[in-house]
């Protein structure tokens, strides 16, 4: 049986993605196990104690972990409140140090998958929190690879993509951003179409599917320890 845990797996990005790992790994779920951790779930990732009892229920072996849940926060940086910018920051960065720290013991020569952003290397207006906690998210991507290898054989990678089509998260940014800037929706989406490099958003099935593929076995990802992939563009 293979154990996969999944934050954010009720929705969006992470849904497909476990949905896409039944497809690629077990078809009939007979040999695979996909466990949600999220708000739906009541795992609270920011929490230390939230975590660390989700993490004690699970009592057979883990072989993968992916980290997608996530939230944001669009605003000027001067009018951000020092709330939400803790809840950015606590759930896309403190959430993957606490699930890899109460997991690792579990999953001895396991995968770690972050889903980071190209919000981590490219400043975005409005987005200070979100900035932040994804260029936390991909530094700590390769410090996990290069601690978490050396002790315990574990595979610490990450994937970034563009922004994605249609979830909740693309939903909420598209209406703040006409909000804040006056936009009309026609607007909005002419402007964020020409700053993507291939002039779409990301599908995220097609990304899922990808991400699924890439976990399906070891082999096909165990060369890619401390890198974290660009999808879609820079």
């Amino acid at each position: 049986m293979r154990r996969f845990v999944i934050t954010g797996a009720s929705s969006g990005l992470g849904q497909a993605i476990k949905e896409n790992l039944f497809e690629w790994i077990d078809p009939f779920g007979d040999d695979l196990e996909v466990i949600d951790w999220s708000r739906e779930t009541e795992v609270d990732i920011s929490s230390d104690w939230s975590v660390s009892e989700a993490a004690y229920i699970i009592k057979d072996d883990i072989d993968c972990l992916i980290n997608c849940a996530g939230v944001n926060e669009i605003e000027f940086a001067e009018k951000l409140s020092e709330e939400d910018w803790d809840r950015v920051l606590d759930t896309n960065a403190k959430g993957i140090w606490l699930t890899a720290k109460h997991l690792a013991p579990k999953m001895q020569g396991g995968t770690i998958l972050n889903i980071v952003s190209n919000a981590s290397h490219v400043p975005m207006t409005h987005s200070i929190a979100y900035n932040a906690s994804k260029a936390s998210a991909a530094i700590m991507t390769r410090q996990m690879h290069r601690e978490l290898f050396k002790t315990r054989g574990i595979t610490v990678f990450g994937v970034s993509p563009n922004k994605l089509k249609g979830t909740g998260m693309s939903t909420y940014i598209e209406r703040r951003v006409c909000e804040l800037r006056g936009w009309s929706p026609e607007e909005a989406k002419k402007y964020q179409l020409a700053s993507l490099p291939v002039g779409e958003e990301t599908d995220p099935e097609t990304l899922a599917e990808f991400i699924a593929f890439l976990l399906s076995t070891k082999e096909r990802h165990k060369y890619l320890g401390g890198c974290i992939l660009e999808y879609g563009g820079p």
